[in-house]
């Protein structure tokens, strides 16, 4: 066979893979690993399940690639350098503002990590996410390291710590949105009320790390 004709073919099993991967990710997401079935997922694909088979071998291998995307995403979250040039206090606003509009934005995403989480990490671990770095995570890092070094921010103020309460803050309301409305009787992802629990995370923070005047 020719060069020109492997590569429509190669382009057609990239098409098939990301069709794949992408039904993937929306039945894993719902479903769950345990729950969702490759039947499933071909389905929704349009593909057949063979292919399935020769592109991940089993659904675990279908499930460690869905993870790997949805984890690429989180990765590549931008973080525009002209951010860095704000004051601290304005890096900061920035950057929650960003990740609340990205969990908002990809819902399978926060699905698919509490699914994981639920299975104690056990194929998050294979995909090396400690030696990957995530634009957001060093930005808040050099903006904590910026107000503290202009006297804003408290000295003692651990960047892991500061990295875990923002997670926390930003990540309950996503994945307790349903059973929190229901307890609040309140729309909790309506656009008023995420703009509102943006500004009052933001606050928060802002506040448990601002240096006390003198």
């Amino acid at each position: 066979m020719s060069e020109a004709a492997k590569k429509p073919q190669k382009r057609n099993a990239e098409k098939s893979r990301q069709r794949l991967v992408d039904a993937a990710i929306d039945v894993f997401a719902r479903y769950g690993p345990k729950g969702a079935t490759i039947d499933e997922i071909c389905e929704k694909a349009g593909l057949n399940k063979r292919l399935a088979y020769r592109y991940f071998g089993n659904k675990e291998g279908l499930y460690k690639e869905a993870l790997r995307t949805i984890y690429k995403q989180f990765f590549d979250l931008d973080v525009e350098l002209r951010l860095m040039m704000l004051p601290a206090e304005e890096i900061l606003e920035a950057l929650i503002t960003n990740y609340y509009a990205f969990l908002h934005a990809h819902t399978n995403f926060v699905k698919m990590i509490t699914y994981e989480n639920l299975n104690e990490g056990r194929i998050a671990e294979q995909l090396n996410l400690g030696g990957q770095k995530a634009a957001v995570i060093t930005a808040l890092q050099l903006a904590l390291q910026k107000g503290q070094a202009e006297g804003r921010f408290r000295k003692d103020i651990d960047a892991t710590e500061l990295l875990l309460s923002l997670f926390a803050l930003c990540w309950y309301c996503f994945t307790n949105q349903f059973t929190l409305g229901l307890l609040l009787d309140k729309d909790i992802m309506s656009t008023s009320n995420l703009e509102a629990r943006t500004k009052h995370v933001l606050e928060l923070l802002l506040h448990g790390i601002a240096e006390e005047s003198k």
